[in-house]
């Protein structure tokens, strides 16, 4: 019983993979910076000192069909290392399509000012958005940083 299910597991597997590589709708350019996501938006709410970050991001086929057989989890490590210089990144909620991260100690406070040092980025994402405490929004296309930040007087 157990070859048989291993072997409709291979044979559907197979066909999702020959599905893709078929398919006209899949860029497989995209994902070459990220092997196997691809970042279209990320929103980072900065909050003092923290900040709440949103992605949103599509997988290569052979990354859908694993995700949908073993689960997003396996998605913490790939989403935690496009945040490798940040510290005390927290993974709040992963899906296959979209995450949500929060970050503690994104900034500093200092002389009543919070600041926010530029960090690399290690997946560049099509579109930054920055989204200030007072509401205001900062779009950048294809950032491979974050924007050194001044925020309000507390």
């Amino acid at each position: 019983m157990k070859i048989k299910a291993m072997i409709t597991i291979a044979l559907l597997i197979s066909a999702i993979l020959m599905a893709a590589k078929v398919s006209p709708g899949i860029n497989n350019d995209q994902f070459r910076e990220g092997k196997y996501i691809h970042l279209d938006h990320m929103e980072i709410a900065l909050i003092k000192t923290d900040a709440k970050i949103s992605i949103e991001y599509h997988l290569s086929p052979f990354a859908q069909a694993y995700i949908f057989l073993f689960g997003s989890k396996h998605l913490e490590p790939k989403i935690k290392e496009i945040f490798s210089n940040f510290e005390n990144v927290e993974v709040q909620k992963i899906g296959m399509t979209s995450a949500s991260i929060y970050v503690k100690g994104i900034s500093r406070l200092s002389d009543g000012y919070y600041l926010h040092e530029s960090r690399k980025l290690d997946i560049s994402p099509d579109v930054l958005t920055i989204i200030y405490p007072e509401g205001v929004r900062r779009n950048t296309e294809h950032a491979k940083a974050t924007p050194n930040t001044v925020l309000y007087v507390t």
